[in-house]
C-alpha cells in the first residue's frame, strides 16, 4: 500500500463525519448554524452558588437544532470558579455537583461531583454525548429518538452546602491580585453524520 492510500484514508475517517461545529464564548454574540442565527447569552458577571437546590449555569443554556442527518451532538462546556467572597463564605473548599440538561431532562450520564480543598480558582469541563436513535426518547440516557426542532441544551448547577459555596463565570485571582474578573463559559457543540 502506497503512502498516498495511508494518508488519504486517515483524513476521510478522522474529518468525514462532522456536519457542523460551533464554538464561542458566552458573550453575546451571533453565531451562523445550518438552522439559522443563534444569540448566545452574554455574561458579564459571576455568580454565587450557594445552595444544594440545582440551577441553571448561567451562560450555557442555548437552543439548537442539528443539521439533516446527524446521528451524535456532543457539546462540551468549559466554566471557570472561585472562592465565593461576595457572599461572606471565604473558604478556599469548593464542591460543586453538575450536569446536563436538554429539553428539560437531566441527563444522569453526564452527571459530575468534586471537592476542591484550599483552592482558591478552578475550572471544569463537562461533556454531553446525545445520540439520535430514530428509535424512543431516554433524555437521561443520552438518547433521542429524532432532533427535527430546536432543543435547549443548558448545565445545571449546585453546591453541596454553603460551607462549600463557590462562584462561577469568574477567577478570584488574575494578575497577582484578589480582582474577581469575569471569564464566560466556553461552548462548544459538533454535530456528526
Amino acid at each position: 500500500m502506497s503512502r498516498t492510500k495511508v494518508k488519504q484514508s486517515l483524513i476521510d475517517a478522522s474529518f468525514g463525519n462532522i456536519l457542523e461545529q460551533i464554538f464561542y464564548r458566552a458573550d453575546g454574540r451571533t453565531i451562523t448554524t445550518s438552522q439559522g442565527n443563534i444569540t448566545v447569552p452574554n455574561i458579564t458577571s459571576g455568580t454565587n452558588i450557594s445552595s444544594s437546590s440545582y440551577v441553571d449555569l448561567p451562560g450555557t443554556n442555548i437552543s439548537y437544532q442539528p443539521p439533516s442527518g446527524t446521528t451524535l451532538v456532543t457539546c462540551m462546556v468549559h466554566f471557570q470558579s472561585a472562592v465565593a467572597t461576595s457572599s461572606g463564605n471565604t473558604s478556599s473548599h469548593q464542591a460543586p455537583s453538575f450536569k446536563f440538561n436538554v429539553d428539560g431532562t437531566d441527563v444522569t450520564k453526564s452527571q459530575r461531583g468534586f471537592l476542591t480543598q484550599s483552592l482558591w480558582d478552578t475550572a471544569y469541563t463537562n461533556y454531553l454525548a446525545m445520540q439520535i436513535t430514530g428509535g424512543s426518547d431516554n433524555l437521561a440516557n443520552e438518547e433521542m429518538g429524532t432532533w427535527t426542532s430546536a432543543k435547549v441544551i443548558k448545565m445545571r448547577i449546585q453546591a453541596y452546602s454553603a460551607s462549600y459555596a463557590f462562584k462561577v463565570n469568574e477567577s478570584y485571582h488574575f494578575e497577582s491580585a484578589g480582582t474577581n474578573t469575569v471569564v464566560p463559559p466556553v461552548i462548544k457543540i459538533t454535530a456528526y453524520s
